[in-house]
């Protein structure tokens, strides 16, 4: 099975209902029917690695020994498949990245740029990062080896942020009295918008401010919180729902 189909195969079939932790997802499509041996293997030590970074997210600190003993494979056989420590860590954050992303864009409720879009996105994207931590930390360029993962979220946010211009854009277009605007130029604000939301998801389950100690656990009221605040920032105020 080429890279290509690996890929395929970590894609979320359906919306995120509960935060999955992505060792989780990469040990699930090991178990695919039609993957080669080595494929197979692959995915195992990815697994093993997101499992290691799953906590605090200490790239520095994880040991290709380690990997290797957690997916239950000979040291050596690690070396077959990554160069080192660092390959696999980049790799396992480029694929997450990639999950991230698809989970986000299966959500179908409303229209895009609606109230309703927007909170059940930004659900979504709660139940990742915080199902995640470490591998969010990695992506988000908080670790030590924030240069070998800013490609990744840089990515990321590139281009999800044309799609939530875009979906901004045309949401103001339908809204009464609003003038056309180009996608390109609401860019910054789409940025801006996901800016908010990442620091805000970074000091509630990232650095644990315990002034957020009570919404640690209630993420409906954190997606609808932050949904309010980007579709106000997003249109200067709370458009009408959509159907």
């Amino acid at each position: 099975m080429r890279r290509a189909q690996i890929r395929q195969t970590l894609k979320p079939a359906k919306p995120v209902a509960a935060g999955p932790g992505f060792a989780r997802v990469l040990l699930q499509a090991a178990k695919g029917a039609d993957l080669r041996k080595t494929d197979r293997t692959r995915l195992k030590l990815l697994a093993a690695a997101a499992d290691l970074l799953a906590g605090e997210g200490d790239a520095v600190a994880l040991r290709v020994a380690d990997v290797a003993s957690g997916a239950g494979l000979a040291h050596g056989t690690f070396y077959r498949y990554f160069a080192d420590r660092r390959e696999i860590v980049e790799a396992v954050v480029a694929d997450f990245a990639r999950f991230l992303r698809e989970a986000m864009s299966k959500v179908r409720d409303g229209k895009p740029g609606s109230p309703e879009r927007v909170r059940a996105t930004t659900l979504v994207y709660l139940r990742v990062f915080r199902a995640n931590p470490g591998l969010m930390r990695c992506l988000m360029g908080l670790g030590a080896e924030s240069d070998g993962f800013r490609a990744g979220f840089h990515a990321l946010n590139r281009d999800w942020n044309h799609r939530v211009a875009a979906a901004i854009a045309a949401r103001r277009a339908e809204m009464d009295d609003a003038r056309p605007v180009s996608p390109d130029t609401l860019l910054p604000l789409a940025y801006a918008l996901g800016g908010m939301i990442d620091e805000f998801l970074a000091q509630l389950y990232l650095r644990r401010d315990p002034a957020l100690a009570a919404l640690v656990d209630d993420e409906e009221t954190v997606a609808a919180l932050l949904a309010d605040l980007w579709c106000r920032g997003a249109y200067g105020a709370m458009p009408a729902a959509t159907a």
